[in-house]
């Protein structure tokens, strides 16, 4: 029972943290340019809690990404009627799913009425599934990190389809897009990370970003982990799942790394493993940046 019901924590995150958030309260931050700054990233909502804003992050040219035209996220699963027509009111057009169909069967989106929904299946959540099932029966080898290492190799050299579309998608779209995966830290941390450099935002930053996921859900680890431990009469050593439940700089390192090794620098990746023409990149910059 204990097991069961801890997977269902952790790899479901049932457990929504509830804000309480007036709708009117609620920044937008296309019509007030006050709130174009850190302290309003991420996104006030019910029913998830890694929803945020990409705008902002400058280039190596000088240029800025715009204010509200791309946003990334955990699962939309459990969000409020009033986070629905929050994210209406932001003018998101198109929301993407990375989830795989076991992950949408059992927790299917929630779509505000008039927004697209598209599906890029990436299926990687079997194996992290696993392992957190043998940490919860106290079978544990080696590094627990090497399940999301390992994702993070597999987004560059299994899955350059599902990023190359994604990106092209962003071209044609024809509005704001919101991307997420289960907990927004893997598939759309990826998504975002790789379309973020394609738009010349410096490495660096992009890492940045990569581990904001840490400070956005820290006390929501803590409280599944501590959910973890009373559900197991305090026998289980849960803080070994915490580098499942956030990110590391050597995940996403990990795939820079394997990019770079393969097609020579993350530029040469995103031209020849994801097959982005220049052209398509310019395009995607008229449309993503400003200044």
């Amino acid at each position: 029972m204990f097991k069961k019901a801890g997977i269902l924590i952790l790899c479901g995150f049932l457990a929504q943290c509830s804000n309480n958030n007036n709708l009117m309260d609620r920044p937008i931050h296309t019509n007030d340019s006050s709130l174009q700054n850190e302290e309003y990233r991420l996104l006030p909502m019910d029913g998830s809690y890694n929803t945020r804003e990409l705008g902002g992050y400058k280039t190596k040219d000088g240029k800025s990404v715009k204010w509200g035209v791309l946003y990334r996220s955990d699962k939309l699963s459990d969000i409020s009627s009033a986070d629905q027509e929050y994210i209406q009111n932001l003018g998101i057009k198109r929301i993407v799913d990375f989830r795989s169909i076991t992950e949408k069967t059992e927790n299917p989106d929630l779509i505000p009425e008039g927004i697209s929904y598209v599906e890029m299946p990436i299926e990687v959540d079997g194996a992290i599934r696993t392992q957190i099932e043998d940490i919860l029966r106290g079978n544990v080898e080696g590094d627990v990190k090497s399940f999301l290492i390992d994702a993070n190799k597999e987004f560059i050299t299994d899955y350059k389809s599902v990023y190359s579309k994604f990106i092209k998608d962003l071209i044609n779209s024809d509005g704001p897009t919101l991307f997420h995966c289960t907990a927004g830290k893997d598939r759309a941390g990826f998504a975002a990370a790789i379309t973020l450099i394609a738009l010349g935002v410096p490495k660096e930053v992009v890492i940045n970003d990569y581990m904001k996921t840490n400070t956005f859900t820290a006390d929501r680890i803590d409280d599944m982990l501590d959910q973890i431990k009373l559900m197991s009469l305090f026998q289980a050593d849960v803080e070994i799942l915490r580098p499942l439940l956030g990110v590391e700089q050597e995940y996403i390192e990990m795939a820079f790394k394997t990019a770079e090794e393969t097609y020579g620098s993350l530029e040469n990746y995103i031209r020849e493993g994801l097959e982005i023409s220049d052209e398509e990149i310019i395009e995607l910059r008229s449309l993503l940046l400003e200044g």
